[in-house]
């Protein structure tokens, strides 16, 4: 019966702790399956917390676009605004304002009229593919100057020729 110590009703040793039989094997598997539960729990958990952070990031980075979207856009507002103001102010000059009147009427400085009375003759005298090209372009540049440059600068702020 030497051969089958530790079966049955014989006592065992494991770990400095007196089992009987298999009954300490199987407790060992049992603890060895329950840590191996706990591990897969707590990598599920660590699992989920970057799951949430990467949705986080990938929100943050989908506003920065849509509000890029959104200033191209209003960029875009803004130039054919600035055109329709240049226009009113030459119409108005045309039926024969002053720079003062012009300014009194649109509350704007006189200052602001005589800019826009130079932009009004300087979209004059080019023809009329020119000017939509050069709306184009001037949206453009405001774009592109308000993206950070390739060395991670802040992007340059352009003022507006609009202020009083």
């Amino acid at each position: 019966m030497d051969g089958l110590a530790g079966v049955g009703g014989r006592d065992r040793e494991c770990d400095g702790e007196t089992t009987k039989g298999w009954v300490g094997v199987m407790v060992k598997a049992s603890e060895a399956m329950s840590a191996r539960v706990r591990a897969r729990q707590a990598k599920a958990q660590l699992d989920a917390q970057r799951a949430e952070q990467d949705r986080l990031i990938v929100d943050a980075a989908t506003e920065f676009y849509e509000a890029g979207e959104a200033l191209v856009a209003a960029q875009a507002g803004a130039v054919a605004a600035e055109e329709r103001r240049t226009k009113s102010v030459a119409r108005l000059l045309e039926l024969g304002q002053t720079d003062d009147e012009v300014a009194v009427l649109c509350g704007i400085a006189v200052k602001e009229v005589r800019e826009l009375r130079r932009l009004a003759a300087a979209a004059q005298s080019k023809p009329a593919g020119t000017r939509q090209r050069a709306r184009s372009s001037r949206a453009k540049e405001q774009v592109q100057s308000s993206e950070p440059d390739p060395a991670g600068d802040a992007p340059a702020v352009q003022p507006s020729s609009t202020a009083a």
